[in-house]
């Protein structure tokens, strides 16, 4: 079980998480089927990279169109897996795909050339839209390129005399985390808890045995969030739980940490 190929570890994953279940948000969905797929694929020029080829797909992909509701912000979830870390920016507004094919990405992307990662990332779009807008999920890692586009409408009532945005209190919604993270034992990896809350949540880490992650040798949770385990054992494999809240609510995200024996030579 130990020396199963991080590969198989990540098509069983990938086949398990496909049946998962998905928490609903406060949005009203015009379709949400997905039976028109809205994904596209993209090859860039193959770079120097620890796997022969790159690869990246989508688990769940946002949807084509969202209405938006009086007075609830929206939040549209885009989901990938991928070798090394994918990474994940949002896109406002239409852009040709030649536009997305050379659109640099300004994140800082992590070194982890072994790993393998399923990342949840959401966009919250909390003002009223004047007119319907495209926001684009776009993913990469290496040489791979996939994206998918939703289309947000404003609030259908023409009654309806909102302010610019909402301002008050929001509850906190976990707008990036992992849910699968595979990577070989004695790697660093630092799973990922970004918030959009207001006032700002406080993120705390339940540990593979439930219990709170306090500062340590080898885990320690970071200004922004993340939270840190340096040299990863067998014994760290389980599920993560990432908990922010402030004085309106709370939001959780697991991630499940899978250590994998490096193949004898």
């Amino acid at each position: 079980m130990q020396k199963m190929n991080l590969h198989v570890c990540a098509l069983a994953l990938l086949l398990f998480g496909s049946i998962a279940t998905v928490r609903g948000r406060a949005v009203d969905l015009i379709d949400d089927s997905n039976d028109v797929d809205n994904s596209i694929e993209t090859e860039e020029r193959p770079r120097n990279r620890a796997f022969e080829a790159d690869w990246l797909r989508f688990t769940q992909t946002p949807p084509t169109k969202v209405q938006q509701v009086d007075g609830a912000p929206v939040e549209i979830v885009c989901e990938m897996m991928g070798s090394q870390i994918p990474s994940i920016q949002w896109v406002v507004g239409h852009l040709p795909r030649s536009e997305i094919d050379d659109l640099d990405s300004n994140q800082v992307v992590e070194d982890a050339p072994s790993a393998i990662v399923r990342v949840r990332s959401s966009h919250i779009i909390d003002h009223v839209l004047s007119e319907a807008r495209t926001y684009t999920c776009i993913g990469r890692t290496g040489a791979k390129t996939i994206y998918a586009s939703t289309v947000v409408h404003p609030v259908r009532s023409s009654q309806f005399a909102p302010k610019k945005n909402y301002l008050g209190p929001q509850k906190p919604r976990i707008v990036y985390s992992e849910k699968t993270h595979l990577d070989l034992m004695g790697s660093n990896i630092q799973l990922p808890c970004r918030v959009h809350a207001r006032p700002k949540a406080k993120v705390t880490w339940l540990n593979n045995e439930n219990k709170k992650v306090l500062p340590g040798h080898r885990h320690r949770v970071l200004p922004n969030g993340d939270l840190l385990i340096a040299e990863v054992k067998w014994e760290d494999m389980g599920n993560y739980k990432c908990i922010a809240s402030n004085e309106v609510g709370e939001d959780t995200a697991d991630t499940f940490v899978y250590p994998v024996l490096k193949e004898d030579d």
